[in-house]
């Protein structure tokens, strides 16, 4: 009968929406082996750092790379997450998008006399090593929880600047505390508010502003267990799965002034009453399944954006936590167009993460993490390559690039077209090397993979050659620029220059494969000579890296890049 059921509410799914060809071919391969978590709720990333929240009030920092050996303690708040029962703890972080100068970043977690849900503001200190004072709490908001369930907890800043916030219900069953359709609570929303002042600020744009029919804050309402949401960086897409009562588990586009129905609707069906069920004005999900094959709970995900899988770019992906199925949606911006039943599993997905490359990570109640990998369609790559930039006539430093995933078997690389003269490339371990004879301005480049069963794959960068005085210029030629070079102490790089204006001066840093991992956030820096800026890489470890200043002035702007060696 269980075999039945499941078929059932499979050719339901098929039935709801249209599929289309090419099935994505993917597994979940454990990842961060050495690591393991106590119920991980939550998992975001700042750089190359990733940071698990575990439900009980911890947060572990470790280094994004899938061998790391090492975690150290970010913030441990144990002694106010309330976690007395299965869905209460600390179940969200997000970081402010100008962390790396202010340091600030944001946590949802239950606590206790009264119960309710708090979102906290924390400081870290980035002057050495990143380490955060839980004594820096600025509680942002608070709210109050009838019961232990239905929290919601995710944090997240949108592509507007503004902190959303997922509640859910407050608990109960079947709406008990009658908060899903009441917009005089927080309850049952995504809220919205401006944190990048406290007290905090609402969005002139919210849709209860200036009327007494709701609470300012709230973004959006109608929803039962919003667990979990994310935005979309491509399209600043919101999407929320929302866990269901008895019968339906569903995802929804989350867009202002929408309501979604609970408890009205659950799903696309009518939940009470049924003999008066209107559904006018309510936005129902884009996408939904049954519990015909038995109890479930989904899990909401991210929309992949990594170099990995290239089959699943695009998709929305999402789990449930009961029965271990993994599904990828992809929507238009207006409807549905494919969706896949991806994997089943007897894996359970508490949440789900991503990274600063848009790989997707999923977040097991057994304390693992795992990652989607490839086993059919295109072959896909560790990272993507970021531009790279060298000097002519100056040894390279040898740059590695990424590696294919997926496939089976070994795999061959070649690039196209062909390398500047002096430059040469090792198709077996995908090493660049040498000293380049001539100048390049930016060229894009593709790196080819195949497996040995034929299966292919490939990914573009681009690679100039710049002579060791030449600055890349954007408008008009900037007076007075002189780099003089770099110094550093256990702590900072500090860059030395002359400047003939006023100029915002900005200072990122890249390893060779050109992923970003240090930065100095621009800043207004007066004219003048010998003057200085500073990097914090005092948490890089020895080798070569690229360091590219920007200065922007009233008569161009400008950028330099230099090798650092640390």
């Amino acid at each position: 009968m269980l075999i039945i059921r499941r078929l059932n509410a499979l050719l339901l799914l098929i039935m709801m929406i249209p599929t289309a060809w090419g099935q994505p071919q993917v597994e979940l391969e454990r990842t961060f082996t050495a690591l393991s978590f106590d119920r991980p709720v939550d998992l975001q990333h700042h750089a190359n750092n990733l940071f698990v929240a575990e439900q009980r009030g911890r947060i572990w920092m470790f280094n994004n790379d899938p061998e790391v050996q090492d975690r150290s303690m970010f913030l441990d708040i144990r002694d106010r997450v309330r976690s007395i029962g299965n869905e209460e703890g600390l179940l969200g972080l997000a970081f402010h998008p100008d962390f790396a100068s202010n340091g600030y970043f944001f946590v949802n977690y239950t606590a206790s006399s009264p119960r309710r849900t708090v979102v906290s503001r924390f400081k870290a200190d980035l002057s050495g090593q990143v380490r955060v004072d839980p004594s820096s709490e600025r509680i942002v908001l608070q709210v109050n929880q009838p019961a232990s369930n239905h929290n919601g907890g995710q944090l997240a800043f949108g592509p507007d600047g503004y902190l959303y916030i997922a509640l859910g219900d407050g608990g109960g069953a079947g709406d008990t505390y009658q908060h899903g359709q009441n917009t005089q609570s927080l309850l049952g929303t995504i809220s919205r508010i401006n944190v990048d002042q406290l007290p905090y600020m609402i969005p002139p744009d919210n849709p209860f502003v200036g009327s007494q029919n709701g609470r300012q804050e709230i973004f959006s309402w109608g929803l039962r267990n919003p667990w979990r949401f994310s935005i979309d960086s491509n399209t600043g897409v919101i999407y929320t799965a929302d866990v269901g009562q008895n019968e339906i588990e569903e995802v929804n586009i989350i867009e202002n002034g929408n309501n979604y129905g609970w408890p009205i609707m659950e799903g696309t069906r009518c939940f009470r009453p049924r003999s008066n069920c209107n559904q006018d004005g309510l936005s129902l999900p884009i996408f939904e399944y049954d519990h015909s094959s038995g109890p479930a709970s989904v899990t909401g995900g991210y929309v992949y954006r990594g170099p990995s899988v290239p089959d699943l770019t695009g998709l929305y992906l999402l789990g449930d936590f009961v029965d271990g199925r993994f599904w990828g949606l992809r929507y238009d911006g207006t409807k549905l167009v494919e969706s896949y039943l991806l994997i089943n599993t007897t894996r359970s997905p508490l949440s789900f993460g991503i990274d600063h490359q848009g790989e997707v990570y999923m977040l097991a109640n057994n304390g693992s993490i795992y990652r989607f990998t490839a086993v059919g369609g295109s072959l896909g790559f560790a990272s993507f390559i970021e531009p790279l930039q060298f000097t002519r006539h100056a040894p390279i430093p040898e740059t590695i690039l990424p590696s294919a995933r997926g496939g089976s078997g070994s795999f061959t690389y070649s690039i196209t077209p062909s390398l500047p003269s002096g430059l040469t490339f090792n198709p077996i371990n995908r090493t660049l090397s040498g000293t380049p004879d001539e100048g390049l301005n930016s060229t894009l480049f593709t790196l080819f993979a195949e497996d040995s069963n034929g299966l292919k794959g490939s990914t573009q960068f681009n690679l100039s050659i710049v002579d060791p005085t030449h600055t890349e210029a954007t408008g008009e030629a900037l007076a007075g620029f002189l780099l003089h070079g770099h110094y550093q102490s256990s702590e900072y790089t500090y860059v030395s220059f002359d400047l003939g204006e006023s100029a915002i001066i900005g200072v990122d840093v890249f390893d060779l494969i050109g992923r970003q991992i240090a930065q100095q956030s621009p800043r207004l820096i007066a004219s003048g000579s010998q003057q200085t800026i500073e990097i914090p890489t005092h948490s890089l470890p020895s080798g070569t890296y690229i360091y590219r200043i920007r200065i922007e002035a009233d008569s161009g702007i400008n950028t330099v890049s230099k090798l650092l060696l640390r």
